[in-house]
């Protein structure tokens, strides 16, 4: 066995988070009276992407990205909103959307377990994720679960990977791997941290940034051989 601990991320790694996103988007946005189109929710995610990217360099507090990622959405629209009323209506909605998996994950979630030790390690709202991780049929063969609001750190910090290793065991470090679509939160958190990383690449995304992954997958299947080889 090359790796026997494996940090899932959440959202669009284990869970399709762009259909539980548009769900929510579109159902927050209609309580203020806005309608918005493909190319609108299109915007808003480039918008809250790069507010996410601020708070993990630090540029951005959290609570200055749930509110302030609407704020300058809808200022775009010449429409003013309650920053914090739409979080909390985006985020309830995002909650009580159903999951979406991707192709394969259920399988290789349940022959993962068998022989490795799993944990979700995700970014985001402690409530939030919470309750979107009670979903999980699987939940009980976690092994564990890491939300960044709940340690205080955030990926791509190495504080946040120490924090879960203090309490895993920090001989766990050398035979683990980091999963996720992320490559500013996960990739190079896993790099922060020295661990070895692996990108969940299902979108087929371009890497144009200088981060570059231990390992490239398009589905969490080929995650077994990788795990076992």
């Amino acid at each position: 066995m090359k790796y026997d601990t494996i940090l899932l991320d959440f959202d669009d790694t284990i869970v399709d988070f762009f259909d539980a996103e548009d769900r929510a988007f579109h159902q927050m946005a209609h309580h203020f009276g806005h309608y918005p189109t493909e190319e609108d929710f299109q915007y808003f995610k480039k918008v809250n992407q790069n507010h996410w990217e601020a708070f993990q360099k630090n540029e951005l507090s959290k609570e200055e990205v749930l509110t302030h990622r609407f704020i300058n959405y809808f200022k775009e629209y010449g429409i003013d909103v309650d920053g914090k009323k739409a979080d909390v209506l985006f985020r309830d909605e995002l909650a009580k959307a159903p999951l979406k998996f991707f192709n394969s994950t259920l399988e290789t979630i349940d022959r993962l377990s068998q022989e490795c030790e799993l944990f979700i390690v995700t970014n985001g709202v402690t409530d939030t994720q919470k309750r979107r991780i009670a979903q999980l049929e699987f939940k009980d063969i976690l092994s564990g679960v890491y939300i960044s609001e709940e340690t205080g750190y955030q990926k791509p910090m190495s504080e946040f990977f120490d924090y879960i290793f203090e309490r895993i065991g920090e001989e766990k470090r050398k035979t683990s791997i980091i999963v996720g679509d992320s490559l500013t939160s996960d990739i190079l958190g896993g790099k922060n941290a020295g661990i070895t990383t692996c990108w969940f690449n299902y979108r087929n995304k371009e890497n144009n940034s200088d981060i570059v992954p231990d390992y490239e997958i398009q589905s969490l299947y080929e995650l077994v051989n990788l795990v076992e080889e």
